[in-house]
């Protein structure tokens, strides 16, 4: 085999670059910063998503029939290559296997179709319903599924080896933008209708404090809205929690934020006091999960109950 005509360019030594958050939905041609494509490949396309899901394949179930994919969110790109004429899907193959084992990655999955090893039969269908990948067909490709990871950043790469193209997926495990998207008070108030109550999504406070965060704004202009629109409206205004905590605190932490958002209504937008009753849940009546953060911050919240 000729020598590594590869290039895996190292987390430690261009954190920053490889993981830069710059992307487009769809960018210009240009090879992914981590991961160099073999020489004389010429790149054909490329789709980038800041943030999206992604079914790696990772085999088949012990049925043969089902694939088996490895559920990843993060940055999606996704780029296809023609192959150089003179080289074989083996020694490409190769050169990624042994370029990226290398640079440290762990190879989590690799089959060969040629022997029936990643599909017994309909691979090429397969991989592109599950994957988006349309090099491998049902008869011949090679594939393999690798972790490249330090204690900042973690990416898993999919590359696919055909007789003409390969699919290089790199999905870069990244956490999605959050408040994007804000409830109106036209929206607070239809939901208020339908069910005399709404979850006020938008109000933060700092850890295991009271204070409300400056992003909170948005939130509260909306509520503020809702209540001048609706001079009869009575309100409670319930504080959860999680349960990381003693119960007794995470009581009294609720119903201190609750009331903290009554006085920001009242001093900042002139909402009248008696009109709104701050009250806390603490962790007693979650809407998920506590076992995990995820669960836990859909707990963390303001709601709005009609009195």
């Amino acid at each position: 085999m000729n020598k590594t005509l590869i290039t895996l360019l190292s987390v430690l030594v261009l954190p920053m670059m490889m993981f830069s958050s710059v992307t487009q939905a769809v960018e210009n041609l240009t090879d992914h910063l981590l991961l160099k494509p073999y020489e004389g490949s010429t790149i054909r396309h490329k789709n980038v998503q800041k943030f999206d899901e992604y079914s790696a394949f990772s085999g088949m179930d012990q049925s043969g029939e089902k694939p088996v994919g490895l559920e990843l969110k993060g940055k999606v790109t996704k780029l296809i290559y023609s192959n150089p004429k003179d080289r074989s899907i083996f020694e490409i193959f190769e050169n990624y296997r042994i370029t990226l084992e290398q640079g440290g990655a762990k190879i989590l999955y690799q089959c060969n179709q040629k022997k029936y090893e990643c599909a017994k039969r309909y691979a090429g269908p397969t991989f592109q319903k599950l994957s988006d990948i349309h090099s491998i067909t049902n008869l011949v490709g090679r594939y393999l599924l690798a972790k490249i990871e330090n204690t900042n950043h973690t990416a898993v790469i999919a590359i696919a080896i055909g007789e003409q193209f390969t699919d290089i997926h790199i999905i870069e495990i990244t956490q999605m933008d959050k408040d994007m998207v804000t409830l109106n008070a036209n929206a607070l108030g239809s939901s208020l209708n339908a069910d005399g109550y709404v979850i006020v999504h938008g109000i933060y406070f700092d850890t295991g404090k009271i204070s409300i965060q400056a992003k909170s704004k948005t939130a509260l202009v909306q509520v503020a809205q809702l209540l001048s629109s609706k001079p009869e409206m009575n309100i409670y205004i319930v504080g959860h929690t999680d349960m990381q905590g003693s119960l007794k605190s995470n009581i009294e932490l609720s119903k201190k934020r609750a009331n903290a958002v009554l006085e920001e209504l009242a001093t900042q937008y002139g909402i009248d006091r008696s009109r709104m009753d701050g009250q806390g849940m603490g962790p007693l009546a979650p809407e998920a999960s506590n076992t995990d953060e995820k669960g836990r911050s859909k707990n963390r919240r303001v709601v709005i109950v009609v009195r």
